[in-house]
């Protein structure tokens, strides 16, 4: 498992609401393999999962923010949710000694040169590669968040409708240029 490889610990216990997707006989065989107890929730009482339904509360309220600040559509909801974990895991937190979470876990000072606004305008950088001599530059984009495993960030191409991951971006912070997503209904 991930966790245990990375950072040397055991999952000694999962806990989830006993949902369908949790009671298949492979994942059971999988804890059972791996020594890990299921703990099983009361299906509907948030409250008995109190600090991580607290915690994705707070995800939920940043990510909201976010979008609101931003002028994007709640279509853009999951890429808000990410960049709030991200930024909110370089945070200090009093409940850590002011600490990050970052921190805790890597053992270093997280960096935050790299942080830039959510939902700025972006100009990406189209390589020299893939245009012709006359052709622009870059693309206009607005800035979605960070991409985990490279330096490197998440942006949507407004042209060509869709998210593209570049280290290569020219940030403006100071334009949001907001973006609805049309849907047709069927």
């Amino acid at each position: 498992m991930k966790v245990q490889k990375q950072f040397g610990k055991k999952v000694k216990f999962v806990r989830h609401d006993g949902a369908r997707e949790f009671a298949t006989n492979s994942l059971k065989d999988f804890y059972e393999d791996e020594g890990i107890e299921q703990q099983t929730t009361v299906p509907y009482a948030h409250q008995t999962n109190g600090t991580a339904e607290r915690a994705i509360r707070t995800i939920v309220t940043i990510g909201r923010s976010m979008l609101h600040h931003a002028k994007l559509d709640k279509c853009f909801w999951a890429e808000a949710a990410m960049t709030a974990i991200y930024v909110k895991n370089r945070l200090p937190s009093p409940k850590i000694e002011h600490k990050t979470p970052f921190e805790i876990v890597y053992k270093s000072k997280p960096s935050v040169k790299h942080m830039r606004v959510f939902g700025c305008r972006t100009y990406i950088l189209t390589p020299k590669e893939k245009r012709l001599k006359w052709d622009p530059k870059a693309r206009t984009g607005i800035f979605l968040g960070y991409e985990e495993v490279s330096k490197a960030y998440r942006l949507y191409d407004i042209k060509a409708g869709q998210v593209v991951i570049s280290r290569d971006v020219n940030f403006d912070e100071c334009r949001r240029p907001g973006l609805r997503i049309a849907r047709h209904r069927q």
